[in-house]
């Protein structure tokens, strides 16, 4: 029953491996027994990547949205000072 259990613990880290690295498996590397055997791990490092990328790609679109008010602003002041000819 140990047996069952440690491979199925194998696969999620080989399910795993596939997604993240690839469905190759090359045994000279560590990334290989990185996502095998320490796949919870890896899990939760990749996860806190992934929310990493998330806040930094709002934080650029949000950056980008208030740069784009503040031109607007200054044209709009700017306009409304502006003499009539």
């Amino acid at each position: 029953m140990k047996l069952i259990g440690f491979a199925i613990y194998l696969g999620i880290g080989a399910m795993l491996h596939a997604l993240c690295v690839g469905p190759q498996f090359d045994w000279h590397s560590a990334w290989t027994f990185g996502w095998l055997l320490g796949w919870p791990i890896m899990l939760v490092i990749s996860m806190w990547a992934f929310a990493l990328m998330i806040v930094l790609v709002v934080g650029v679109g949000w950056a980008i949205w208030a740069w784009l008010e503040m031109i607007a602003d200054w044209r709009e002041r700017r306009r409304s000072k502006r003499p009539l000819s």
